[in-house]
């Protein structure tokens, strides 16, 4: 490194200690625990008018703890001299591991004089899809041993955590796989297709949305020649009941508008919007007719500026739960129409420039031709692109590194079984490797192998807490094909007579149960790719022989 970098590094560290009060006591004490400082640098480069600001602290984790909890080559120390916490601190650590792909992207650390700050931060830190461990100053300037004390800390608090559990869209180190999907999805959206993403339900649509739009945010750097693209994720289920209406849509868009440019460092003043729009605290004061307005208004400047700019980065507006606004929700259908017309315009008008991904449990609402006398903007414009599991390794690299962190060792045979019942249904993985960690004491933790055997002695116990998850297969399978859920139930009891039961559905309907992931491929050993959802077709599921729909 060069010798002006190593002062300037000097530098940062005499600052940090002059301003925050113990910060060479807290120092030393974590030296003495065996991390080794790697870099300091203010979280702001401006200090506030008290003269003090939050420091970052790059530390190299001792050996034993990089093993005992599959930690990266670095540690992220957030020290804060504040009285209370402030969730900016939260902010700028996230800018910070956005950037730095050397720091560990699962657990940050945070001494705070603030003893009530993970309490005070725990909205903004849920967020992050990250474990931010908070740790009082007090508690570190008075360790005895501090080397004891930092590995029951993470033993604590890393492997004690449910880190299995599921349920809310994974983003974060805790997103894993799926390249393949991505590189598709991006690809087709900047070639200008539209995209419509479709799974079961907790089949991960919206971590794979997530991603999308870390990955293309990642990718920007610090100005606008190096913007790829501006995602715009807007998530239909966060639309209350006072906004299922077209203007609680158009309001809604534009706070994700804000949000996208927030995050890829663009100030809505470079880009000519209206005054109306750059002041985010004013668009809940709009009316209905203002939005009218300032929306069209909005995304035409945002297109112009992305033409103009020198990376001409695309615009990509991300719909979750697309069905929402037509009709599988109280949101008025005519409204949904008009909104997608006005998009699909966009599309057409700005090709490369502007595009669309939808993304809902089936293509049935896309797959429409018309609504009552109003054609569907949707229909045979959008390319469709249905997510299964995950892949073996891929589900396999998911577990062990849940497992890693959790001290616990998943052996390839018990991975098998983990395998067989879920197909690489995220969520169903994450809930099976859930119901096996959840039984192994603390003090187990460590020295255990996670073998076949303990799989299956927890197998039962696992298909009880997921039967209502299998329900929901079960109704989607049946809204491919009502016939369906017969042939999967008769093929399951009878694997023999696969071939010639499939073919009593039609073609297509093999083919989307194939693409959901339902299905295995033909020669596959088990018909059903999810052995739970089949132990239930057997329990639930009447049997009889098939007869022919397609005939």
């Amino acid at each position: 490194m060069e010798t002006g970098k190593l002062e300037a590094l000097e530098d940062f560290k005499s600052w940090m200690l002059g301003e925050v009060r113990d910060a060479q006591d807290i120092v030393d004490k974590l030296e003495r625990a065996g991390l080794e400082l790697r870099r300091v640098e203010p979280a702001d480069r401006t200090s506030s008018a008290s003269g003090m600001r939050t420091w970052l602290l790059f530390w190299e984790p001792p050996r034993y703890l990089r093993e005992s909890f599959d930690l990266a080559p670095e540690l992220l120390l957030v020290l804060t001299p504040w009285k209370e916490a402030q969730a900016r601190d939260v902010s700028l650590a996230e800018e910070t591991l956005r950037r730095d792909h050397r720091l560990d992207r699962g657990v940050v650390l945070v001494v705070a004089r603030d003893a009530a700050a993970e309490r005070r931060l725990a909205h903004p830190v849920q967020h992050t899809g990250r474990l931010y461990i908070f740790v009082p100053a007090d508690d570190v300037l008075t360790v005895q041993d501090p080397q004891r004390w930092l590995r029951d800390i993470f033993q604590e608090r890393i492997g004690s955590g449910d880190l299995f559990a599921a349920g809310r869209p994974v983003f974060g180190w805790d997103f894993v796989g799926r390249h393949q999907e991505l590189r598709s999805i991006r690809g087709r959206l900047l070639d200008g297709r539209p995209v419509g993403l479709y799974g079961l339900r907790k089949a991960g649509k919206t971590s794979v949305l997530i991603a999308l739009k870390d990955q293309l945010i990642a990718d920007a750097g610090a100005d606008s020649a190096s913007i790829v693209a501006i995602p715009i994720h807007l998530d239909l289920l966060s639309l209350s009941f006072a906004e299922m209406k077209r203007s609680g849509f158009m309001r809604y868009l534009l706070r994700s508008l804000h949000e996208a440019l927030e995050r890829l460092g663009i100030a809505p003043t470079t880009l000519g919007l209206p005054a109306s729009f750059v002041d985010r605290r004013r668009l809940g004061e709009l009316d209905g007719e203002d939005l009218e307005r300032l929306v069209p208004e909005a995304l035409e400047c945002l297109i112009d500026w992305a033409r103009s700019a020198p990376s001409a980065p695309a615009i990509f507006l991300l719909i979750d739960e697309y069905e929402r606004i037509l009709g599988a929700s109280r949101f008025p259908v005519q409204d949904g129409l008009d909104i997608l017309d006005y998009l699909r315009g966009l599309v057409q008008r700005y090709p490369r420039t502007f595009n669309i991904l939808i993304a809902g449990l089936d293509r049935q609402k896309a797959s429409v031709s018309r609504y009552g006398q109003r054609q569907n903007p949707l229909f045979n414009f959008i390319v469709d692109h249905p997510l299964a599991g995950l892949e073996r390794e891929e589900m396999n690299e998911l577990i062990r590194k849940i497992g890693r962190r959790l001290s616990l060792r998943f052996a390839s045979d018990a991975l098998d079984v983990i395998w067989r019942e879920t197909g690489g249904h995220p969520y169903l993985a994450r809930e099976f490797g859930r119901v096996i960690d959840r039984e192994i004491p603390p003090q187990k933790r460590g020295s255990m192998r996670i073998d076949r055997a303990i799989a299956l002695e927890h197998l039962e116990e696992f298909r009880r807490e997921v039967a209502p998850t299998m329900q929901e297969i079960h109704d989607a399978v049946r809204a491919i094909d009502p016939q369906a859920p017969d042939v999967l139930a008769y093929i399951q009891q009878f694997p023999e007579e696969t071939e010639e039961s499939l073919g009593t559905l039609r073609p297509e309907s093999v083919h989307t149960l194939r693409r959901y992931g339902v299905l295995n491929e033909t020669g596959a050993r088990e018909p059903l790719r999810i052995g739970s959802f089949g132990a239930w077709l057997l329990q639930n599921q009447p049997i009889g022989m098939p007869t022919a729909a397609n005939a």
